[in-house]
Formats: C-alpha cells, structure tokens, sequence
C-alpha cells in the first residue's frame, strides 16, 4: 500500500486549505441555528420614536399614549437639523409631528394631513408607522361609523389598538408525523454540495496529479506495481478523504442539530453520502487531465459555483427558467437538490422519487468511475511502452 500511504504525505500540505471551508461553513450553520432555536416566540421590533404634539388634546394625548406603548420615545429639540441628524445617525428612526387641529379633523371624519414626519428613506420604521396610523384613524372612525361619541370611539380605539395576539413562529414541518426534519436545518444539506465540490476536488485533485507527475509514473510503471493496483490505490485513498470529510459535516450536523438522526434526517445523511462519493469520482476524473495548479483552482471554482447556481443550491429552483432546469438535469448536483427539497417538504415527498434521484446520482459515479478507468489506461499505458523501448535502445549500445 505504498501508493496509498504516499496520498495521504501529500494530503497533510492541502488540509489548512481544506480547513478554512469547513470551519467557514460550520461558523455560519452555526450561526443560522442559534437564531432559528433560540425563541421561536414572535415580537414586534421596537422603535425610537420622536413626537412632537402641536394639537396639545386629549385626543393627541391619547395617540401618544398609544404609541408609547410599543415604541421608545426619544426627546429631542423640535429643531429641523436636530431632528435630520439625529435620524442620520441613527438616534431616531422615526419623528411624528401631529398636526396642529388634529382632534377637530378627526370628529369631522377627515383623514387628510393629520400627521407629518421625518425619515430618511422608505425603511421599515415608515412603512410600520404609517400602517399604525392608518389603522389606528381607520378604526376611530369606524366606531363614529357605529354611533359611538367621539370620545368612546378614541377610548375604544385605544382598547382595540392595544390588544396584543400571541404568535409562535413554526420550525418545524410536520405532516402526518411523518416528517422530523428541521426546516432550518434542512438548509444545512441545500449548501454542503458546493463546500463538497471545493474541499475535495481542491485536495483530492491535486493529489492525484502529484501522484501522476511524469517521474513518479514512469517510476511506478517501471516496478512490479500493476496499473490495476495503482488505480485501486488511489480510489481508496480518495474515497477515504471523501469519507472523513463526510463524516466531519455529520458529526458537526448532529452537533447543531439534536434531532439529526430522527424521522427523513436519515434520508439526508444517506443524500449527502452518495453525493459525495459523487463528487470523489469527479475529483479522481478532473485529475486524470492534469491540470495545473491555477487551471484546477479554476474548475473548482467553475465546477462549484456552477452547480450551485444552475442546480437550486444557491438559488431556489422555483425561481430558475425551464432552459436552465433543462441543463441542470445533466449535473449530478440537480438530483441532489431535488431529493432534498422532497426531503424537506419543500416539493411533495415521494419515497419512489427520492431513491430515483439516489440511482441517477450513483449512476453519474459510475459513469465517471468509467471514464477515469479509460482514460487513465490510454493516456499512462504509453509511459511503459516508452519506458521498455528506451531500455531495449539502451541495451543496444
């Protein structure tokens, strides 16, 4: 097993490489599920609110009451450049001026300059603050509607305008009890096939191509080692890269996840599987061309990013045209994504289809396996032959 050990000496010099894209994806999973777990219980954002009453009424009173209920007052000086800088960096968001006759306009059922403001653009402190009081007017007047008097329908209003509804926000998709997979977590799988393609193809790539530098193939094919055991060498050394690369992202998975091995989280532990040993087949073809150091960088890239963006990784396939669906169904990373969305409940689940898009993606291995094996037999077979020729020419003189 020389030539395996020999892989794994010139693996040690790619792992910091390899390590920046894993402890990047880690971070950033990690990120995402301490947000999704840590209060799944909804609350409105709070607001530093400027508010300056020039109708000076009970009923302006009350609004203000109203508004300082669910927002921050800030006092500042009714100055125009002290109210513009304090939006501009950021001490406000949003400063109400209530009109000046408010209370009357209001009784007479007028709705039309009640309010003036200041804001800096159409964020969403505005949008959020003229619903409030487009709602708030909509249902005073709807109780004068009703023939309430005009300081019932303010109280009323205040009482409707406060009441607050419990809401808890869902993340989890569970139907019929079938489904235990972590909607948030499910997009830990949608992007592991582009940190995949970069790690293992940057580093099993140029392994390879250090193993089948000129010197070392003619070395190699000049001893007893057959070219059957060199190749066998190699793919296992490769598959085990891939496979302790693998099972890093599992182990790291059911870090950040405590559900990971409960209900169709075992279906995408068994996608991401085969998909990798997808991408190790690639990795071991990419290599049979030789590339260089800069050209490889390049197809990991290209490779990477391409998938990524033509298979739905990076980018929903609901939102990609038919054209690009079309291409996408030739690059293993299309079925990948697939599986995972019916995993997920994203698309309609389907057992049937899951284990489909599982064979199209081994299919796709094997079909690189192949290849890898005819290339590699038609380009270093003429490396033995020219190796006994030279020695017959030798012997000559």
């Amino acid at each position: 097993m020389q030539v395996f050990k020999a892989m794994f000496k010139v693996m040690r010099s790619r792992l910091p490489s390899a390590l920046i894209y894993i402890v990047c994806f880690f971070a950033i999973s990690a990120i995402i599920a301490n947000a999704s777990t840590n209060d799944n219980k909804f609350e409105a954002k709070r607001l530093d609110i400027s508010i300056f009453d020039e109708d000076d009424t009970p009923e302006s009173h009350a609004l203000a009451e109203i508004i300082k209920k669910s927002n921050d007052i800030v006092e500042i000086e009714k100055d125009k450049d002290t109210i513009l800088d304090s939006l501009y960096y950021r001490r406000i968001d949003y400063a109400l001026i209530i009109n000046k006759g408010y209370a009357d306009k209001l009784r007479a059922g007028e709705t039309a300059e009640l309010f003036s403001s200041y804001h800096l653009d159409e964020s969403f402190s505005v949008v959020y603050m003229g619903q409030f009081l487009d709602e708030y007017v909509s249902t005073v007047k709807a109780y004068l509607s009703m023939g309430e008097a005009f300081d019932e329908a303010v109280a009323n209003a205040e009482d409707a305008m406060s009441q607050n509804a419990e809401v808890n926000m869902l993340s989890r998709i569970d139907k019929g009890g079938n489904s235990h997979f972590s909607v948030d977590f499910a997009g830990y799988f949608q992007y592991m096939p582009y940190i995949l393609v970069s790690i293992i193809i940057s580093v099993v790539s140029l392994v390879l191509v250090t193993m089948n530098k000129k010197d070392i193939r003619y070395r190699t094919n000049c001893s007893c080692l057959k070219e059957s055991s060199y190749t066998f060498q190699l793919f296992l050394g490769s598959f085990l890269f891939v496979f302790i690369i693998w099972l890093l992202f599992m182990i790291g998975g059911m870090i950040l996840n405590k559900e990971f091995y409960t209900g169709r989280a075992w279906y995408a532990v068994l996608n991401s599987f085969i998909f990798a040993v997808v991408v190790g087949t690639m990795a071991v073809l990419v290599a049979s061309f030789e590339p260089k150091d800069n050209v490889l960088n390049l197809i990991t890239q290209v490779l990477g990013l391409g998938m990524s963006f033509f298979c739905g990784i990076f980018i929903p396939v609901e939102v990609l045209s038919d054209k690009v669906l079309s291409v996408a169904r030739f690059l293993p990373a299309y079925w990948y994504v697939r599986a995972n969305n019916m995993i997920a409940d994203i698309t309609q689940f389907s057992l049937n289809e899951v284990i489909q898009c599982y064979l199209i993606q081994l299919g796709f291995a094997a079909a690189m396996v192949i290849i890898t094996l005819l290339v590699r037999k038609v380009k270093y077979s003429g490396a033995a032959i020219g190796t006994a020729v030279k020695k017959a020419a030798a012997a000559e003189h």
